[in-house]
């Protein structure tokens, strides 16, 4: 009597759901005044169904205990499925032709889906019952939770109440980086849902291998659906004419022209260049595809495409496949957003020849490798480590600032008294050293100092700490201090601003890593342009999605307390390389858009394992087996003793430096001989008397190179920019701009009415122009191997001031 009873309350509920369901539709304004037949069919499907549950509460069945088998339930769960899809697509797809189909069906719509969903559990709790001895064993995971959520919830009062972190800084400020989109958010857990479901069936261990080559392979597949002509922002701007290619611009041309210069065996243009390993990674990846910009994009997905794959591996290490899975479809799903919006705001993307995405799958291997020798405990994981943390800082110094925290996570887990510790420590120093030690070698030799970065790096981050003129490098000058120096004097001077502007830029990263998790915003199809609410975001947020952040909260604590209790503080790994890259870029006084990237991951990180946790713990509620947690022993050993990566990660660090002597130099030779010979070769060349009587002047330019993005401007047009690059500059007059590489790179002007032709990039030409201020302003252009040369006036008009 007591089932019967429990059922039939079930029934009549599902009755009343019905009601409910009827009530929402007869709100909706007829047409007319009248009701249609179609809404009377509703009507009447709503009514039928509403009636069965009705009679099923009266009379409840005997054998409902036979409806309770795994394939009803998984075809109540496709059928859940189908609904949501449906029902997201009459919203959405096109809204001006299917709203109103939408309003009408979404009574009934909704009502089968929440009787769908609800049914599931219902038939699991008659089949399983009620686990709550499992719940009972979860205890310590709870116990870390309310600890995690209390020191989360106190930050969030913090910055609510006293506004850092979300107080713009006038030395610069930026806006949050790229915000997970709902469609996206839901799929990406429904994923993780279908990943657990068949881990609970799937024993073989192919399973293993199958989902990250998965994701691996989505990755790229959604990556590359994003066609190249999205790539219309400060990095790339538009595809012009004569080549129509998507030449790098700004950082990104500043990288790839660079690589360039290794292409023609040239050191790279200044003294000291940033970020060095990349840009050999660029000069690979031109010797790959050649000059095929589109192909150059398609190598560089298929390297990052293994973000999310050891995104994944960090996430079932730590918890589960579920986890992995649910954070690497985030990341992909984020990406696919970034990629959509390139053209209309500022982002950095795999098509974007930027350093931040790499940068963050190298801080990704490196706390890989480090969980891995915290686990393992032993001499070489130590110093594997370190390497890999050594190649990082090949791509961004500040990260050296994480360092210190990884440290402090080895204090943790081995103990200070513990001799391993200090042993194992200076192992993971030693392999650090080992990768970074060319780099600094060459650096020595070339300028006399050790240093990472040219003197214009340190200028930049030394202009922030002042009052005013922040990031102005053209007047500053160290006056024979360094850098460290100069930041310490104006934090004795003034420690309350120093410390309130790092402050306001770490907990702004912070949140702006929550934010990439999904608000309640306004979405207009699917169609439509994406609403780019985190670019106006005022630090306000409404009341609802205050409560939204407040449950991200939970998950996320959830996660930290799933992996509290998992690892100890192996765990909180993910955390402590957040907060060492957020701390270092908060101590150059930046934050927000891609300067966050390596650093916004871990929000959303411990979120999904949070997901993965809650969703465990329900289906162990209803009976069903927990997935196996993942551990991270069994690593094998291998036989490779440490010299030989001592070798390995030294002539990884080596490469920058040996990638100058690569190639054979080119354009060595720019005397007026060797270049009159080599024009006397083009059988249309103007006459050697010509040339020699313009070259004569003053303030003439006669030089050989390597023509690159050449770009064709109609009159008034060009590259608006902070800092635009003169031969792109906006001009009164129609023009193609393009830079010509040999010892150094020299912006060049072509002013013509027409677009001319040939004008290919990556060519061998010859120059000839007169000097004006920062740019060559470009008379004649010979291409040797294409036998032609363009003329934008007459060599007998000499060069006017």
């Amino acid at each position: 009597m007591q089932i019967k009873t429990s059922r039939s309350w079930y029934f009549f509920f599902c009755a009343t759901e019905g009601l409910v369901a009827l009530l929402s539709l007869f709100m909706i304004p007829s047409e007319g005044g009248t009701i249609s037949l179609a809404r009377l069919g509703l009507i009447g499907i709503i009514l039928l169904v509403a009636g069965s549950w009705i009679y099923l509460g009266v009379r409840p069945p005997r054998r409902l205990d036979d409806w309770a088998t795994p394939i009803v339930v998984l075809s109540l769960a496709l059928l859940s499925l189908t609904l949501s899809l449906l029902l997201f697509f009459l919203r959405y797809l096109d809204p001006e032709v299917l709203l109103s189909i939408y309003e009408r069906l979404s009574p009934l719509l909704w009502y089968l889906l929440i009787l769908s969903i609800q049914s599931i559990f219902y038939l699991l709790y008659i089949r399983n019952g009620l686990r709550f001895d499992f719940i009972k064993q979860q205890k310590p995971v709870y116990v870390a939770m309310f600890v995690a959520f209390g020191f989360l919830l106190f930050v969030f009062l913090l910055i609510l109440l006293t506004r850092q972190g979300l107080t713009p800084d006038p030395a610069y400020w930026g806006e949050p980086g790229v915000a997970i989109l709902g469609w996206q958010f839901v799929l990406a857990l429904l994923g993780g849902i279908l990943v657990l479901v068949l881990s609970l069936r799937w024993k073989n261990n192919m399973f293993d291998v199958f989902i990250p080559v998965s994701i691996y392979i989505v990755a790229v597949a959604v990556w590359l659906s994003v066609p190249l002509d999205v790539l219309a922002n400060g990095f790339y701007v538009t595809m012009d004419p004569p080549t129509f290619q998507p030449f790098p611009y700004s950082d990104a041309g500043y990288y790839d022209r660079t690589a360039q210069s290794l292409l023609i065996g040239h050191r790279y243009f200044g003294e000291i260049p940033t970020r060095p390993l990349f840009m050999v990674f660029l000069a690979f990846l031109h010797k790959v595809f050649s000059e095929n910009y589109p192909g150059i994009i398609f190598g560089q997905t298929l390297v990052l495409a293994g973000i999310p794959v050891t995104l994944y591996f960090l996430g079932k290490k730590i918890h589960s496949r579920t986890a992995g899975a649910t954070v690497a479809l985030l990341f992909i799903f984020r990406e696919l957003t970034s990629l959509f919006i390139t053209s209309n705001t500022r982002v950095t993307n795999t098509k974007s020849l930027l350093v931040d995405l790499p940068t963050l799958f190298l801080l990704l291997l490196s706390c890989h490798f480090t969980m891995r020798w915290l686990e393992r405990r032993d001499s070489k994981g130590a110093f594997i480590a370190g390497g890999m943390f050594g190649l990082l800082l090949l791509l961004r110094t500040q990260s050296m600032l994480i360092l210190p925290f990884i440290l402090l996570a080895a204090l943790l887990v081995f103990g200070w008294r513990n001799r391993l510790f200090y042993q194992f420590s200076g192992l993971l120093i030693i392999g650090m050293i080992a990768a970074i030690t060319p780099w600094l070698t060459r650096n020595y030799v070339n300028t006399g100092q050790f240093a990472f970065d040219a003197d214009s790096q340190y200028k930049l981050i030394a202009s922030q700490y002042a009052y005013s003129g922040n990031l102005d490098i053209a007047n500053y000058d160290f006056q024979g201090k360094g850098l460290g120096q100069v930041l310490i004097e104006f934090a004795i001077k003034d420690p309350e601003f120093v410390f309130g502007f790092i402050a306001n830029h770490f907990l702004a990263i912070e949140i702006h890593g929550l934010l990439a998790l999904p608000l309640i915003q306004t979405y207009n199809g699917i169609r439509e342009p994406v609403n780019l609410y985190w670019m106006t975001w005022d630090g306000n947020l409404e009341w609802y999605n205050l409560l939204l952040m407040f449950l991200y909260l939970v998950v996320i604590a959830l996660g930290l307390g799933a992996a509290w209790k998992r690892l100890r503080w192996i765990g909180l790994l993910p955390l402590a390389y957040n907060v060492g890259y957020a701390l270092a870029t908060a101590i150059g006084r930046y934050s927000g858009w891609r300067y966050d990237f390596p650093a916004d991951w871990v929000p959303y990180f411990y979120f999904g394992i949070g997901f993965a946790e809650a969703i465990g713990l329900i289906s162990s509620l209803f009976g069903a087996k927990a997935e196996p947690l993942q551990g991270i022993n069994g690593y094998r050993q291998g036989r490779i003793p440490i010299p030989v990566y001592l070798i390995i990660f030294a002539f990884i660090g080596a490469v920058p430096w040996m990638a100058e002597k690569i190639a054979a130099p080119r354009y060595a030779d720019q005397s007026p001989a060797f270049l009159y010979g080599k024009i006397a070769s083009i059988s249309t060349a103007p006459s050697r008397a010509g040339v020699e009587a313009f070259v004569s002047q003053p303030g003439t330019f006669f030089q050989m190179g390597r023509v690159v993005y050449p770009r064709y401007f109609s009159r008034d047009r060009g590259l608006f920019s902070s800092n635009p690059w003169p031969a792109f500059r906006p001009r009164d007059y129609p023009r193609l701009g393009f830079l010509l590489l040999n010892q150094k790179s020299i912006n060049a002007i072509f002013p013509s009415r027409e677009i001319p032709q040939p004008f290919p990039h990556a060519a061998d030409a010859i120059v000839i122009g007169c000097q004006r201020d920062g740019y060559v302003e470009v008379r004649m252009i010979a291409f040797p191997e294409l036998d032609a040369v363009l003329l934008s006036a007459p060599l007998s008009e000499p060069c006017s001031p």
